[in-house]
C-alpha cells in the first residue's frame, strides 16, 4: 500500500506535530484503505511537545530528515534468489524461465552474499577447450541437484576441485588417456561399461557419473570399497557434461556487489547503476536482502505523497518537498507561494491553531475523537493560542476547547498552565536551542526575514542570556542567508514581549515599538508572531519598497 506522509513545518511546534498525528488517524479511518497514512516530523521536539504526548499516552511521530525519493519507494521487493550453495544450474533456470539477467545470492537466513547472473556464467563457460583443462569447484549435493541423479555410493569428500573427463574411447585408449591424470582431481563421466568401471572403482576419483544405467541395474554395481561418489545420470552424455559443469556452487562465481540501502537517494542510485554497468543492484537492510532496484525501476520516477500541516510555504516544508506530490494542505496561516502540479484539497481558516481545523474535520466526518487524540488536539490549541490569550484566538477555537476538555476530562486552563510550565526556562537552554525551537523564514520584497519565538512565564531571566542570544541571532542570520533576524521572547503571564534583533537599520528606525537598547524592543500586549509581529514587519518592508 502506498504511503502518504503527513508533516508539519521545520522546527516544529506543538500545534504542528499534534495536528499531524491526529490527522493521520482521521485519514486512516475515513480513506477506505487506499493509502497508508504516517505522521512524521522534520525537527526536534520541544519539552512542551514531549509533555503533551506523554500526557496523552500517544506515540510521537518519528523524525524524517527529508522526503526526497528513496530506493525503498521504487525497488522490487519480491525477487527471485538463489542460495550460495545452490548449483549454478538454478541461476540458468531463472534466466531461461523468467528472463532475468542477474539474481541475488543469500544464505539460509536471507543474509545477502552477492549477485550471480549472465556475466558470471560467461566467465565460467566461455572458454577455449583447446587450452588447459578447466578445473571446477564441485559439491556432492550440487551434483545431485544439477544432474537430478540417484546416488549409488556416498563418497567421503563433500567438496572438491576437479577437471571433467569423459570415458567415450576404447578400453585400452582410456587407460593411456587417464594414466597421467590426477585421480583425486578428476570427475569421470562414463557409460555402463563394466571393464572401465571395474578399474575406476579401484581408483581415487572423488566422483563418477554413470550415463545410461537403468534403475534395475543399480543392484549389479560392485563398488568394492570405492571412496568416491557414484551418481546415475538420467541424461545422455552431452547433457550430463553440461549438468556437471553447472553443478558448480553459486558462491564460486558470484560477484560481491556492494549493496544499497532502502534509504539511499534515487539520484545517487542512477549514478551507481551507470558506473557499475549493472542492470540491477541489491538492496540490503540490516544485512538481509530487502529487494533489488533495476534500471526499469528507476524509470518509474516515483514521487512521494505529502500532506502539509500548519504551513503552506515551501521554505518552511520538509526538505525535498519540491520533489513530492503535495496532495493536501491544512493550515491557519497566511497564503504563501507554494505551487502544486495537481489540484489539492486545501482546508484553511483564520483560527488560532491548526489543531482547531483538525477537530473540525473530525466533526465534519462524523468520526468520534479518541481520548488520546482529543488530548493532543486540546494541547495544540492551548499552546498555539497561549491558553486562549493570543489575539489569534477565535470563537471556533473556544468551541473546540470546550468539547475537547470534556472528552479528555480535564480543565483546559489548568492543562494549559501545565503545558507552559513543562517548558524549560531561558537560562536552562542554550541560545541555539531557544532560537531553533520555533523558527520561521519569510520573504517579501526581496528581503529575507527570520523570526523565532519563545514563550516564558517570566522575562526576568532574559538579562542573563541576552548577550548569548544576540550572538546566536547573527549566526542564524548568516547560516540562512537572511537580511534580518529576530527573536520574540513572550511572557505569557504578563502578556507582553521583548523583541531582540540582529540589526536592520532601515527597518528598525521605523518600528512602532519602544526601543530598549540598540537591538532590543519592548512590545506590550504582543503575544502572536503571526497576527501581531509579522504584519508590522510586512508594513515596514512595504514602506521601504515604495
Amino acid at each position: 500500500m502506498e504511503k502518504v506522509f503527513i508533516c508539519g513545518h521545520k522546527n516544529p511546534d506543538t500545534d504542528s506535530v499534534a495536528s499531524a498525528a491526529c490527522y493521520a488517524y482521521l485519514k486512516s479511518v475515513t480513506d477506505g484503505g487506499r493509502y497508508d497514512y504516517e505522521a512524521v516530523r522534520c525537527g526536534a521536539l520541544s519539552d512542551q511537545t514531549k509533555y503533551i504526548f506523554e500526557r496523552a499516552a500517544a506515540a510521537v511521530p518519528p523524525f524524517m530528515k527529508d522526503i526526497y525519493p528513496k530506493v525503498a519507494d521504487c525497488m522490487t521487493s519480491e525477487t527471485l534468489t538463489v542460495k550460495e550453495d545452490d548449483p549454478v544450474s538454478k541461476v540458468v533456470k531463472f534466466i531461461q524461465q523468467h528472463g532475468i539477467r542477474v539474481t541475488p545470492v543469500v544464505d539460509g537466513d536471507g543474509v545477502y552474499k552477492g549477485m550471480a547472473g549472465i556475466s558470471e556464467l560467461s566467465e565460467l563457460f566461455l572458454r577455449d577447450d583447446r587450452a588447459a583443462k578447466p578445473v571446477f569447484t564441485l559439491r556432492s549435493d550440487t551434483l545431485k541437484r544439477s544432474l537430478k541423479a540417484d546416488i549409488l555410493n556416498k563418497g567421503d569428500r563433500e567438496e572438491f576441485k576437479a577437471s571433467i573427463v569423459v570415458a567415450t574411447m576404447a578400453y585400452e585408449s582410456f587407460h593411456s588417456h587417464v594414466a597421467a591424470m590426477d585421480e583425486a582431481g578428476t570427475v569421470l563421466i562414463t557409460g555402463n561399461r563394466k571393464n572401465i568401471l571395474a578399474d575406476v572403482f579401484k581408483k581415487n576419483y572423488p566422483a563418477v557419473v554413470i550415463v545410461g544405467l537403468k534403475p534395475e541395474e543399480y543392484g549389479n554395481m560392485d563398488f568394492n570399497g570405492f571412496k568416491g561418489w557414484v551418481f546415475a545420470s538420467p541424461f545422455d552424455s552431452a547433457q550430463t557434461i553440461r549438468c556437471v559443469e553447472m553443478a558448480t556452487p553459486v558462491w564460486k562465481l558470484m560477484t560481491k556487489t556492494e549493496p544499497l540501502s532502502p534509504d539511499d537517494y534515487l539520484d545517487a542510485v542512477s549514478d551507481k547503476l551507470r558506473e557499475s554497468g549493472a542492470k540491477s543492484l541489491p538492496v540490503v537492510e540490516s544485512g538481509r536482502l530487502a529487494g533489488v532496484i533495476t534500471s526499469t525501476d528507476m524509470l518509474k520516477k516515483h514521487r512521494r505523497k505529502l500532506i502539509l500541516m500548519d504551513h503552506n510555504e515551501m521554505n518552511q516544508a520538509i526538505d525535498g518537498a519540491e520533489t513530492a506530490e503535495i496532495v493536501e494542505i491544512v493550515d491557519h496561516h497566511r497564503l504563501g507561494t507554494i505551487k502544486t502540479v495537481n489540484p489539492v484539497y486545501f482546508y484553511a481558516k483564520p483560527v488560532g491553531s491548526t489543531c482547531t481545523l483538525v477537530y473540525q474535520l473530525y466533526k465534519a466526518s462524523g468520526i468520534e475523537i479518541p481520548q488520546k487524540y482529543a488530548m493532543l488536539l486540546l494541547g495544540g490549541i492551548l499552546s498555539d493560542t497561549v491558553i486562549m490569550k493570543s489575539p489569534t484566538t477565535t470563537m471556533e477555537d473556544h468551541a473546540a476547547v470546550s468539547e475537547l476538555q470534556d472528552i479528555c476530562g480535564v480543565d483546559a486552563k489548568e492543562y494549559g498552565v501545565a503545558i507552559f510550565s513543562a517548558t524549560n526556562g531561558l537560562s536552562t537552554r542554550t541560545p541555539g536551542e531557544i532560537l531553533s525551537g520555533d523558527f520561521k523564514i519569510f520573504e517579501e520584497y526581496g528581503v529575507r526575514v527570520g523570526i523565532s519565538q519563545v514563550e516564558t512565564v517570566t522575562l526576568q531571566e532574559l538579562d542573563n542570556v541576552k548577550s548569548g542570544l544576540a550572538e546566536e541571532l547573527l549566526s542564524v542570520k548568516s547560516a540562512n542567508n537572511l537580511d534580518w533576524m529576530m527573536l520574540l521572547v513572550t511572557d505569557i503571564i504578563k502578556e507582553e514581549s521583548v523583541l531582540i534583533t540582529s540589526g536592520f537599520e532601515p527597518g528598525e528606525n521605523i518600528f512602532s515599538y519602544k526601543r530598549l537598547s540598540d537591538n532590543a524592543f519592548f512590545l506590550p500586549g504582543i503575544l502572536s508572531r503571526k497576527k501581531q509581529l509579522l504584519p508590522e514587519v510586512l508594513r515596514i518592508l512595504e514602506e521601504l519598497n515604495k
